[in-house]
């Protein structure tokens, strides 16, 4: 592009900061290798401005064309500048501070020396700034996590859906449940909460929902007497403009709760029964007979065992006899 296209663009196009998008386009067509971290903030002219008063040149000149070619050099490494969306306006003023410094010492250092300065002095600036916080899934609009990409010139927010997944819950039909609207980011204070319900049905479109009546002094908390099968859904903030929505899909039984305690209470003693629980309705004499008879009887059985043994021997004994004589007469 020729050196008077650009002079005649300076004068055509008007700085606004309200309008950085069309000093974007021209700067961008001058100097399509400029890093974007230049464009995010101060208008093109200050910079060839800048050139100007360092080296004297005009635009179309040798010198004056290093000298910006060593501002897009110098601004590379700022292509990695990420800071809160509520922080841009201190990135800005880092930035045009730096730039301005430059300015300040033309003539004294080298322009290389001054632009390494200046990118020392942003670094040690945007140190200081707080942490962003990070982005916590799965779900939600998380406006404290939104960001300015200096490398864009943009904001970012975290790319999560608004719609939570469905979270499922056991309950009886005469139980009491209490749900929770909450989300572990922060959220504005104030937010409007509505409370909804789909009978029957496992779903998150916000169509098939019905609006229930929630608690003004607990607006974050929504309790369910005698529960009914279905989905109930909450949204954090306007209708227009939701935050976040949760779902929690209710499995209602027949039985009862009380019923189940009493169960688990039987359990319980089954379980934790030990040695250590006293035998009632049996006196101890009662039960001192009891073990000596039973020890008598083993007695005697084990008697007429050994007794039973001894006669079968003899037996067999008498009978190997008998048959060892009669071998002796045949020979």
């Amino acid at each position: 592009m020729a050196w008077w296209v650009l002079a005649l663009m300076l004068v055509l196009v008007p700085w606004h900061p309200r309008n950085p998008g069309l000093w974007l386009w021209v700067l961008m067509s001058c100097l399509p290798e400029v890093n974007p971290c230049l464009l995010c903030f101060g208008p093109p002219i200050q910079r060839a401005r800048l050139c100007h008063d360092i080296t004297g040149a005009f635009v179309n000149q040798f010198r004056h064309k290093k000298c910006l070619e060593a501002l897009v050099e110098a601004a590379k490494s700022l292509a990695s500048v990420t800071v809160g969306s509520g922080q841009r306006e201190e990135l800005r003023e880092i930035v045009m501070d730096a730039m301005y410094s430059i300015e300040d010492q033309r003539g004294k250092k080298p322009l290389k020396k001054s632009l390494q300065e200046a990118v020392n002095t942003i670094w040690a600036k945007l140190s200081q700034l707080g942490k962003v916080p990070a982005c916590i899934p799965p779900c939600g609009f998380q406006p404290a996590a939104r960001v300015f990409q200096c490398a864009t010139c943009r904001f970012v927010d975290c790319q999560f859906a608004l719609d939570c997944p469905v979270q499922d819950l056991w309950t009886y039909t005469d139980e009491t449940i209490v749900l929770r609207c909450s989300v572990p980011f922060h959220i504005p204070t104030g937010l409007p909460v509505t409370w909804m319900f789909a009978p029957n049905l496992r779903t998150q479109d916000m169509t098939l929902f019905k609006e229930l009546k929630g608690n003004p002094e607990k607006p974050f908390s929504l309790t369910i007497e005698e529960p009914a099968p279905g989905t109930v859904a909450c949204r954090l903030g306007e209708h227009s403009k939701p935050i976040a929505r949760k779902f929690f899909y209710l499995n209602v039984s027949e039985g009862s709760i009380e019923e189940e305690k009493g169960l688990e209470a039987a359990f319980s003693t089954v379980l934790h029964w030990d040695d250590k629980t006293p035998l009632t309705h049996i006196p101890t004499v009662g039960l001192a007979v009891g073990f000596g008879s039973m020890a008598f009887v083993l007695l005697l059985m084990a008697s007429w065992q050994c007794l039973c043994v001894r006669q079968t021997c003899r037996r067999r004994g008498h009978q190997r006899a008998r048959e060892d004589s009669r071998c002796l007469d045949s020979l």
